[in-house]
């Protein structure tokens, strides 16, 4: 019986401890809300409205498990009264985007964070060559926009923390 006791009191610590750790994660947002406009493309770049799609709602999802937002909102929803105030837009430009036999795909992008409120500008950063491949081969397009939208969202938290 004492064998089971001992199980049950590290049992309950280690749930105890993620439950804090994951309170913690959402006190320390560094942002309430942000409001994530849908990925845009300069003119050169021959994305497909799909692939843009497809990698915004990826954005969005990992953007939400870093712990920078307290809250992932998508292009023009309500935001509530008391959170407006100190909401954020978050805006990517994809600028340049290469697909290579000999090299594996990138893409680059500009990257804006601004309020919401005044639209005022808090942060400008451009990503730098993020690649699209997961190691050798170069993978479909479903993986590559799911690729887009997991490193943007990481090279946005490294530059924002």
């Amino acid at each position: 019986m004492k064998r089971y006791a001992s199980w049950f009191i590290l049992s309950a610590l280690l749930l105890t401890a993620s439950v804090l750790t994951a309170t913690k994660g959402n006190a320390q947002a560094k942002y309430t809300v942000v409001e994530v406009k849908h990925l845009t493309k300069a003119d050169n770049v021959s994305l497909s409205a799909e692939y843009l799609n497809y990698s915004y709602d990826d954005l969005r999802q990992e953007l939400a498990k870093t712990g920078i937002f307290g809250t992932v909102v998508e292009d023009g929803a309500t935001i509530s009264e008391p959170d407006a105030a100190n909401a954020v837009v978050l805006e990517c430009n994809i600028t340049d985007y290469k697909t290579g036999v000999m090299m594996p795909p990138y893409i680059i992008a500009d990257v804006t964070l601004s309020s919401r409120s005044d639209h005022s500008m808090i942060k400008h950063f451009n990503t730098g060559k993020l690649p699209l491949n997961n190691g050798g081969r170069v993978p479909p397009d479903d993986v590559k926009a799911k690729n887009t939208g997991r490193f943007l969202a990481e090279v946005i938290k490294r530059d924002l923390k």
